[in-house]
């Protein structure tokens, strides 16, 4: 998919993380790094990839209080971003939040993902 704007990469990579490693690969840099955790493991991208399906699948996901700086090919995008995700099939699936900063860089072919600090936290009751 060819993004051609900062708003059309972020409305893909949400609807990417609903649908697979496949999708997300195709929004990302080769060399895109993650940073996640509570003890803020670094990944590079198929690492990241592996850890998140592990994870279980994300069946939603959606933005809030969204900011974006873009200049000179790149973009940093902040936003509080939600997630329900299935881990077990047999159970509902359960509430994800986290603050997300991505850094956005423009490629020939688009739009593509170079970095993501991710903090997730599951809330209370």
């Amino acid at each position: 998919m060819t993004t051609t704007t900062v708003t059309q990469a972020e409305a893909a990579w949400l609807v990417a993380i609903t649908k697979g490693d496949e999708e997300q690969r195709a929004l990302m840099l080769p060399d895109c790094k993650i940073v996640h955790g509570p003890v803020g493991n670094v990944h590079d991208r198929e690492r990241f990839l592996t850890y998140n399906a592990s994870m279980g699948a994300t069946l939603e996901a959606e933005t809030s209080e969204v900011t974006c700086r873009e200049r000179e090919g790149r973009a940093i995008v902040t936003c509080f971003q939600k997630m329900r995700i299935r881990r077990v099939p047999d159970l509902p699936p359960f509430l994800v939040q986290a603050v997300a900063t991505r850094v956005w860089f423009a490629t020939d072919e688009g739009w593509r993902l170079g970095h993501m600090q991710l903090s997730r936290r599951q809330p209370a009751g």
